[in-house]
């Protein structure tokens, strides 16, 4: 005999923007449960399974001088019976970028943006233990490139577009984690430095009455040491967010993808698909 009690999630959702339109900010929090119980031969067992997605955006703009802050936070556990709990994800990013306007024709700016990627509890990560700031990537990068944006009240739609090229600066902020090319826990941090890439996007639209789309991209790609000779010297990092709401139900789809060889030779991998009820204050 099988139980189950499947999809209990809620979706939380705070958005204002300025009457100026030139400051905005968001508050996007995510929890969803599944729960399932089995019996079988006189014995019962539960499962409980729940994951938080929190997403967060203070904005400023100008014509000579813009601010852009995202937080992204996606947390999951599996909790079974007469067990401990084990993670099924886990990722804190936090990044910070702003810029002030370089040249009119063409139309460029300078960045500087700074970035945290790290995640919240222990873990394990190719047999070895993880956990908050352990590993930490914190990356300073000032790169030349465009922002794009636009919005409209009568279309309720919003756009934001930023991609250049510049140069990193990335420290790995280490206690007991080994980095690939360390045969031995060598020092609490090691610094890395070389050419980047940066594709940021954000997008949403208010299709009908009831239904709204939105999406957004964070991407950084740097440039290691002897990229050209050997091109896994370099890291990849991206996170893509996309979700569409009809009413009070949501769907919400999240992708971080991770590529460094420093953390292990594959490339790290995790998604989630969240159904929800959400509710707009």
């Amino acid at each position: 005999m099988t139980k189950k009690i499947i999809i209990l999630f809620i979706f939380f959702s705070f958005n204002t923007i300025a009457q100026e339109k030139s400051i905005s900010s968001g508050l996007h929090p995510n929890l969803g449960f599944t729960f399932s119980n089995k019996s079988n031969n006189g014995q019962d067992i539960g499962d409980l399974v729940w994951l938080i997605t929190l997403q967060s955006n203070f904005n400023y703009k100008s014509d000579n001088f813009s601010f852009d802050s995202d937080l992204f936070i996606n947390y999951g556990q599996i909790v079974k019976t007469s067990a401990y709990p084990v993670k099924t994800q886990d990722v804190f990013i936090l990044d910070i970028m702003p810029s002030i306007k370089f040249s009119e024709s063409p139309n460029l700016r300078l960045f500087l943006q700074s970035k945290a990627e790290t995640q919240l509890k222990k873990g394990q990560l190719n047999g070895q233990e993880t956990g908050f700031a352990d590993p930490l990537f914190l990356t300073h990068t000032i790169f030349i490139g465009e922002k794009k944006y636009s919005f409209s009240t009568t279309n309720k739609q919003e756009f934001n577009l930023t991609y250049g090229v510049g140069y990193s600066f990335q420290q790995i902020i280490k206690k007991n984690f080994v980095l690939q090319n360390d045969s031995v826990q060598s020092s609490d941090d090691e610094l890395i430095n070389g050419p980047t890439a940066v594709l940021k996007f954000n997008f949403s639209k208010q299709l009908s009455e009831n239904i709204n789309i939105s999406a957004s991209l964070n991407s950084l790609f740097i440039f290691k040491n002897n990229f050209f000779k050997d091109n896994t010297n370099s890291r990849f990092s991206s996170l893509l967010v996309l979700s569409l709401d009809f009413k009070f139900i949501s769907i919400l789809y999240t992708n971080r993808l991770v590529y460094d060889k420093e953390l292990a030779v594959r490339r790290q991998l995790g998604q989630s698909l969240v159904l929800g009820i959400k509710f707009d204050l």
